[in-house]
């Protein structure tokens, strides 16, 4: 129940932000269940691929999908991910895979508190200049957003920071798009690449059936009433939201 309840919150957390499993519900269930950090992550990336489809459903009922704009960011992040496997195994002879998973971590987490603390100043400023993305191209703005998948794939394939954390940074940042646009398209480039790394766990034997149908119990709920949330919650208080969200994972990155 409890399992369930947690769930439910994380849901409501990723419809309406794009993010959460991996701030509040991957640690939470490594600490509350006995199941091991293997079988934890498989399965919860498997129960957030499910999640994420329901949210992604009910943002594009809201046009709140931007098709052309996700197909950019996952043509960049397919050889960015490439490209960090190549780089950690270019630095091996450097320094180890932990001493350099923990440098990154670090820089992450202070760059998560400057994000923590200057989000809803610079999402202020960026309210006006949608126009720009109407009809995106390569050379209108596709370009931007392939080099921004191609470093979050990086990033993501050299730590365990997850991939809708960081891409919302750089799109709260970068686009000047309405906030429901860019969660509903981060759930879209989110549902890739954890059903992909999901598969990958499942093939591998780390999932366990009751945890997981006990997550979608509260998280396909959670979603659905967060995709919607996004209409009806102004969103100076989404990027406060956020600000929280973006200043727990960098404790959580710098603490360890």
């Amino acid at each position: 129940m409890l399992v369930s309840l947690l769930a439910f919150i994380t849901g409501i957390l990723v419809g309406l932000t794009g993010t959460g499993a991996g701030v509040i519900l991957t640690p939470l269930l490594l600490l509350l269940t006995p199941f091991s950090a293997l079988t934890v992550i498989g399965t919860d990336l498997m129960s957030g691929a499910v999640t994420k489809l329901a949210g992604v459903v009910e943002h594009r009922k809201m046009g709140q999908v931007r098709w052309d704009l996700a197909g950019y960011l996952l043509a960049g992040s397919v050889p960015g991910s490439v490209a960090g496997i190549l780089f950690i195994h270019f630095l091996e002879g450097w320094m180890s895979e932990a001493q350099l998973d923990h440098a990154l971590k670090i820089l992450l987490g202070l760059t998560l508190f400057g994000v923590s603390f200057f989000m809803p100043f610079l999402r202020g400023k960026q309210q006006a200049a949608s126009s720009g993305y109407s009809n995106l191209t390569f050379s209108n703005g596709g370009g931007k957003l392939a080099a921004v998948g191609a470093i979050v794939g990086f990033l993501v394939s050299m730590t365990s920071v997850g991939s809708g954390s960081l891409l919302m940074i750089a799109l709260l940042v970068l686009v000047p798009l309405p906030m429901g646009s860019l969660v509903g398209t981060d759930i879209l480039f989110g549902l890739v690449t954890t059903a992909l790394a999901g598969s990958l766990h499942w093939e591998m034997g780390n999932f366990n059936a009751s945890l997981f149908f006990f997550l979608l119990a509260g998280e396909v709920p959670g979603v659905i009433i967060g995709s919607r949330l996004t209409r009806r919650i102004p969103e100076r208080y989404i990027t406060w939201l956020f600000s929280i969200l973006y200043f727990s994972l960098g404790a959580r990155l710098l603490v360890g």
